[in-house]
């Protein structure tokens, strides 16, 4: 008998939500738009639409703690803090995994995506935030305070978080208009992780002539030029696949 893992890729503006077999493939897909009024609600229902299912993993964009508690989503404003495991393990009686979103991003890129051939990956979400993850040998790490990887909110010199400064840059309608944030991002993995690979995805992934301007950004970086590649992700919905990856793996 098949064996379907539900999941749930909540972002700012939308969440989709599929079935994940054994080989990593989505079926049943349903995206709809971010409640920021009752979102717990609104997985709750989404969940109950699924039917039976043998687990459940949800990325979540924002902090998320071992245990599973959600803190502050920096888009969603009425977002109470709670522990979204417990919650859901003793609703739906299944086994539950809660991650933030770019952590289940880069997890999916590292194990079946662009990363699966490398051993230190960095996976970025450039969208309504910004988001990281970092996966060493297929492992995400978290940091000790589940931080590892935020950098939309590294503090500039001016005082602001990078995120705060693109938001009011506003839309970008091709990849040169957004370089100087970028270059900023980019400078930043590969000196303080210098992972092998970087994936990007999230809406600037596809902004048209992306792939080729991060590739002359990671030329172009003075001092000790990495080898670092720098590729716009090509899997097809990442962030689901990658909220249940953990609960394949202990059942394995």
């Amino acid at each position: 008998m098949t064996s379907f893992n539900l999941g749930i890729d909540v972002g700012g503006s939308k969440i989709a939500a599929g079935l994940v077999d054994r080989r990593f493939r989505v079926s049943k897909l349903k995206v709809l738009p971010t409640s920021d009024s009752n979102l717990l609600e609104q997985l709750l229902d989404l969940i109950a639409s699924y039917g039976c299912v043998d687990a459940i993993g949800i990325g979540m964009p924002g902090q998320v703690l071992p245990s599973g508690e959600v803190k502050k989503l920096g888009n969603i404003k009425h977002w109470k803090t709670v522990n979204l495991k417990k919650l859901l393990e003793k609703r739906f009686k299944v086994p539950v995994n809660v991650i933030n979103d770019a952590k289940a991003f880069t997890l999916a890129e590292a194990v079946v995506g662009g990363g699966r051939n490398f051993r230190s990956v960095v996976g970025i979400i450039l969208g309504t935030g910004i988001g990281s993850g970092i996966v060493f040998d297929r492992q995400i790490y978290i940091g000790s305070n589940s931080l590892a990887g935020e950098i939309g909110h590294i503090e500039l010199l001016n005082g602001q978080f990078l995120e705060q400064e693109v938001r009011k840059a506003g839309r970008f309608n091709k990849a040169s208009d957004a370089r100087r944030f970028l270059r900023t991002l980019i400078s930043v993995i590969v000196r303080s992780v210098d992972p092998e690979i970087i994936l990007v995805g999230g809406g600037w992934s596809r902004i048209p002539g992306m792939q080729k301007e991060l590739e002359a950004i990671v030329r172009t970086l003075r001092k000790f030029p990495p080898k670092t590649k720098v590729k716009v992700s090509k899997l097809n919905h990442a962030g689901i696949i990658g909220a249940c990856l953990p609960l394949f793996q202990h059942r394995d």
